[in-house]
Formats: structure tokens, C-alpha cells, sequence
């Protein structure tokens, strides 16, 4: 009595654990892991850094301005003899310099490689934006497979938990029987064995369930040893339709969109590497002040000051070929792109048409596994009534009792991967972030 005495204690704790702690659901989890993720966090911080870049000052289009100032001191031994004759011998000669100015310098034209690198700049933060948004849905996509992870084997757990209660039953009425004469000693053993494989499963289904939340919180990034619960349900969806899929694919698939911003942005790299070829015009202007005394030379006080302005022509006529190797090598990238472009869609496509086959196919596998599960349990009803009034035997309950566990199993196994399918199939098709 004392084994089923803490057999007992075992399965109130298990049952009174779950129900104080506090509802999660799916949609609590997403806001969760939308705000704290890490890696969300740092690609969103990339994403920003890439739009801080996308402006025209970053593109060389704005002018660039400046102010300088400078005093100089010195002390010399200063000996000077010009073509007349006349010499200065000045062992300690002092000297003074100072400057000051302002000044701009300002690229007006060099090919329009400036506009050309601007739109550049503004395909990165594209590009940059779509990452944010690919890293967001994949974690989104791993929050639901790790949140209906709980769900499957919170279900698991409660089905090895009825298996315990059908197991006790089912000792107590073999005890009853090898106490009355009319079962044997080998069956009510038997039955106490088999009990006690039972709980020692539920034990290590427990540390499954709370592995699968700890998995959860991590994703989640917040402390791994907070406790919740989870809806005990795993809705399927049945309206995907591989018409509606395939369009929003082509429409709205974030790595085909990145793949074709790529492609925009190598067709950016063949205009600028033209751009290169052509000259530079930049316009200059100032205004300086300079004021020098000295005892070092026969002009001993000279200052100017004044405006001045101008422009610089810049133009390579020859430098081995290298902005040619540069123009060809960006043609042959955004040929490349464009390759890359059409292998993304033929995958795209191939992967929805495979992964829409198996969601089928998982749909008719849950009807079927709801079904079978029907009949189990009816099955299981029948078989405790014949072992009560003994027109069966221990070991055909026991057949029965695994049949139900099993069916329990197989129909949350099939919800669980048509959930995740359908996940895919939304993640592939753009729709899992709105």
C-alpha cells in the first residue's frame, strides 16, 4: 500500500502543477518573441544602421565645408646672404606665423555616379529591411513549432497519465481477484510491474514538457525557469489553397523579393562601374588670412587675406584597363542575379508543390487518426467492462490500454506536423508576417 500511496502523491502533483500556472497563448508568445529576440533585435539595429546610410551626404552629393587655424613659434640661428651683398646674421631670430581660413569643395559632376551610389544606398536599406523581415519570420515560424511542441507533449503527458489511471484500475481489480482465489498471484505482479513502467513514463514525459518550455523561453529570451501554460488544443487550418500559395509566392516570398532587390542592386553596380569612365568636375572655394613676422629674412612682415574659388578637372586617361575589368566583372555579376532570380522561383515553386502534397496528405491523416482514436476510446470502455466481470484477460486490457495510448500519440503527432507544415507553407508564401 505504500508503493500506491506514493504512486498517488506522484500523479496529484503532476496534475495540481500545471493548473497554477499561468495561460500563455500563441499569439502572447509571438508579441513575446517579437520584442525580446535577440536576433530580431540585431537585425532590426542593421536595418537602421542601413538607413542612417541611405542619404545624399553619404552619397557625395552634398558639398563638404571646413575652417582651419594655425599659429606657428619659432626661434632660429638665421643667416641669410643675397646676389647684392647684404647679410643678416641673426643667432636668435624670432619668428611668427599664423592662419586661418575657410574653405568648400563641392564634386558638381562625375558621370552621375553620385545619384547612382544614393539609389545604391537606398537598395541596401531594401535589402536590409527585407533581411529584418526574413529573420522575424523565421523566428516567428520557431516560436509556433516550439509553442505546439508543448502542446504535443502536454497531450503526450496526459495521455500517459490516464494510462496510469487505467493501469491502477486495473491492479486493484487484479488484487481483488488474487485475494478472492479467482485470478492468479503472476497477473496481480504483473499488473504492479507494468503500473510501475507507467508512472516511470509519465516522469519522463514531465522532463520533456518542461525541456519543450524551456526551449520556448530561450526563444522568447527571457528567464528559461519561468513557468506558464499552454492552450491544450492544435488548431488546423483547411482553407490553403496551392492556387492562392503559388501567387502570394511570387509575390510576397521574402527571399525572392531579396533575391530580386540583389539583382537591382548589381544593375546599380553596372551604372556605376560606367560612371567611373567618366571625368570629375569639382568647384572649390575660400577664404584665407595669412600673417608672418620674422627676424630670419630680409622680409620681416608679410600679410594677405581674401576670397578664392576655382575648379578642378579630374580625367584618367589610361590605368591599365582596370575600370573595363571592374565594368565587364559587374555585367557578368548581374547576369549571375539574374540567374539567381529565376533558381529561386523554380525552387520556390518545386518546394510549395512537395510541402502542398504533404499537407494533404497530413489532413487526411488527422481525419483518419481522429477517427481511429474514436474507436479506441470506445474500445477502451469495453474492455474495462469485460475485465471487471472477467471475459477477458489482464494482457488483453492491456493490449487495449496501449492501443488507446497509441492512437493518443499518432493523432497529436499528425496535428503537430500538419501545424507545422501549414506553418512552412505561410512562411513560404509571405503571409506569416503581415
Amino acid at each position: 500500500m505504500r508503493k500506491f500511496t506514493a504512486t498517488g502523491i506522484l500523479l496529484f502533483l503532476l496534475s495540481g502543477w500545471a493548473g497554477a500556472q499561468e495561460l500563455m497563448t500563441l499569439e502572447q508568445a509571438v508579441s513575446i518573441g517579437l520584442t525580446n529576440n535577440y536576433g530580431i533585435i540585431i537585425s532590426q539595429n542593421s536595418f537602421k544602421e542601413a538607413k542612417n546610410n541611405a542619404t545624399a551626404g553619404n552619397a557625395g552629393m552634398l558639398p563638404a565645408i571646413g575652417v582651419n587655424a594655425g599659429l606657428v613659434k619659432g626661434l632660429y640661428d638665421a643667416k641669410v646672404k643675397v646676389i647684392t651683398g647684404n647679410e643678416l646674421d641673426n643667432p636668435a631670430a624670432k619668428s611668427d606665423l599664423i592662419t586661418a581660413g575657410a574653405g568648400l569643395t563641392w564634386r558638381v559632376f562625375d558621370g552621375l555616379k553620385m545619384f547612382i551610389t544614393l539609389d545604391k544606398l537606398k537598395k541596401v536599406e531594401e535589402i536590409s529591411d527585407l533581411s529584418a523581415k526574413i529573420t522575424i519570420e523565421n523566428t516567428i515560424a520557431r516560436i509556433i513549432g516550439a509553442y505546439y511542441e508543448i502542446v504535443k507533449q502536454g497531450r503526450v503527458l496526459d495521455a500517459l497519465k490516464e494510462q496510469v489511471e487505467i493501469s491502477k484500475l486495473r491492479l486493484d481489480l487484479a488484487k481483488v481477484r488474487f485475494d478472492t482465489g479467482k485470478g492468479s498471484e503472476m497477473e496481480y505482479l504483473k499488473g504492479r510491474i507494468e503500473l510501475n513502467a507507467d508512472v516511470a513514463s509519465l516522469s519522463n514525459q514531465k522532463a520533456l514538457y518542461e525541456n519543450a518550455k524551456t526551449t520556448l523561453n530561450d526563444l522568447l529570451s527571457r528567464e528559461i525557469s519561468l513557468s506558464f501554460n499552454v492552450v491544450d488544443t492544435i488548431p488546423v487550418t483547411k482553407a490553403l489553397n496551392y492556387d492562392s500559395l503559388l501567387n502570394s509566392v511570387k509575390l510576397s516570398n521574402k527571399n525572392l523579393l531579396l533575391s530580386i532587390r540583389n539583382r537591382e542592386a548589381g544593375a546599380l553596380d553596372v551604372k556605376s562601374a560606367r560612371a567611373n569612365q567618366w571625368p570629375t568636375l569639382d568647384y572649390f572655394a575660400g577664404y584665407n588670412y595669412y600673417h608672418s613676422e620674422t627676424e630670419a629674412n630680409f622680409i620681416q612682415y608679410n600679410r594677405n587675406f581674401g576670397p578664392s574659388f576655382g575648379l578642378t578637372f579630374n580625367m584618367k586617361l589610361f590605368d591599365g584597363l582596370n575600370l573595363k575589368r571592374q565594368y565587364n566583372n559587374s555585367v557578368i555579376t548581374l547576369q549571375s542575379f539574374d540567374l539567381g532570380v529565376k533558381q529561386m522561383e523554380s525552387r520556390l515553386e518545386s518546394t510549395l508543390a512537395k510541402m502542398f502534397n504533404e499537407y494533404r496528405n497530413q489532413m487526411e491523416l488527422v481525419d483518419f487518426e481522429g477517427q481511429n482514436l474514436l474507436l479506441a476510446i470506445k474500445n477502451m470502455d469495453l474492455a474495462k467492462e469485460s475485465y471487471a466481470v472477467g471475459s477477458i484477460s489482464s494482457l488483453q486490457l492491456r493490449e487495449v490500454q496501449d492501443d488507446l495510448l497509441k492512437a493518443r500519440n499518432r493523432l497529436v503527432t499528425a496535428q503537430f506536423r500538419v501545424k507545422l507544415t501549414e506553418t512552412d507553407l505561410l512562411l513560404l508564401s509571405g503571409q506569416l508576417l503581415h
